[in-house]
């Protein structure tokens, strides 16, 4: 009897665990999915938009907690072109640390629709250049 009860009650921890952890995959499920609309919704804003590109300091996604977005924009590796990066960034409760989870939009558009290009490295970011990871893909070696 007490050798059932201890595997009872195992089980019972064990559940109990993967319903825990559940339940906070669709919850960070759900706030993924919410950035990612945000960032599609800042996108479409700033394309749709005849004002200038300007870069945009971090700040809060309403309606998602410990998250930041943020736009950035740099030179292309094509004459005439600018990167634009809507980028959001999961930071830990205090909002201090990331927490390695992130979601970012790139597109390149005409120059003459960038206001102001940003050198500087973002805040969510160590790199000296935040835009050398988008290389140029039709300088890429093609395959033969």
């Amino acid at each position: 009897m007490l050798i059932a009860t201890a595997i009872l009650a195992l089980g019972l921890v064990a559940i109990f665990g993967l319903t825990h952890t559940a339940h906070q995959r669709s919850v960070d499920a759900a706030d993924l999915a919410a950035v990612e609309l945000a960032c599609q919704t800042t996108l479409n804003e700033l394309l749709a938009n005849q004002n200038p590109i300007a870069p945009v300091a971090a700040k809060s996604i309403d309606g998602v907690r410990h998250w930041k977005l943020e736009v950035r924009v740099g030179n292309a590796p094509r004459p005439g072109l600018a990167t634009l990066v809507i980028y959001a960034q999961k930071f830990d409760p205090q909002g201090e640390l990331p927490t390695g989870t992130s979601f970012q939009l790139v597109r390149w558009v005409p120059q003459s629709r960038v206001k102001q290009i940003d050198e500087t490295p973002s805040p969510f970011s160590s790199d000296a250049s935040p835009f050398a990871e988008f290389e140029d893909p039709f300088t890429q070696p093609s395959i033969e």
